[in-house]
């Protein structure tokens, strides 16, 4: 099951939407403020750049998202993981993840990682997006 974390002023997680739409893949929309822990450490774990790759850049976020994001560069992982569980609009939206996977925002080549393989194969060469 593929689960997408979103923001409803997101303008990417409404591109994502209506990617999904166009093909047959059953997805969980879940709003950003119901992310879990164990999600946020899966984003971790697949991420390369760990916090940097899922929270927001500081250069382009409004001073109370700013002034988070600096606060949180003195904890320890646990009371990050903490803090953003209560505090989830510091993480980037959306946020793409299956069982062995994920993408944080929209993009357009990247999203195609979702299609089954078969599909993937059949539409080689082809614009589907």
């Amino acid at each position: 099951m593929i689960k997408i974390y979103y923001r409803k002023d997101c303008t990417s997680s409404q591109h994502v939407f209506c990617w999904f739409e166009k093909y047959p893949i059953d997805v969980r929309r879940q709003h950003i403020n119901t992310i879990t822990r164990s999600d946020i450490i899966k984003l971790l774990q697949y991420s390369d750049e760990g916090l940097t790759d899922i929270l927001k850049s500081p250069r382009k976020s409004k001073s109370k998202v700013r002034q988070d994001l600096r606060d949180m560069e003195h904890l320890c992982l646990n009371e990050a993981l903490d803090f953003i569980v209560s505090h989830p609009y510091v993480l980037c939206t959306p946020i793409i993840m299956d069982d062995n996977k994920i993408l944080i925002g929209y993009n357009p080549e990247q999203i195609r990682m979702f299609l089954p393989k078969e599909y993937r194969r059949k539409s080689l060469g082809k614009n589907t997006d």
